[in-house]
């Protein structure tokens, strides 16, 4: 038979183990937390880089010129013949 003293200990020593295993699965969850985060970051600025590809493969459309189609429809314009 065990004595109550041992119990006790028994008893005081399986609490700390659950409590040290419950800071290492706190500890566990917030390094899957930033793990979750640097991914998601990851694929935020992939996206992002992919639609600054594709907008600079379009700027072709904005470097030219504004259409002039205001001045040549106003009456009095050098444009008006």
């Amino acid at each position: 038979m065990s004595s109550p003293a041992r119990s006790t200990v028994s008893a005081a020593s399986g609490g700390a183990v659950s409590a040290a295993e419950d800071v290492a699965d706190s500890i566990d969850a917030l390094y899957r937390k930033d793990e979750a985060v640097a991914e998601l970051k990851s694929e935020v600025m992939e996206a992002l880089q992919k639609e600054v590809r594709s907008l600079d493969d379009d700027i072709w459309m904005f470097a030219a010129p504004r259409s002039r189609i205001n001045l040549v429809s106003r009456p009095g314009n050098a444009y008006e013949k």
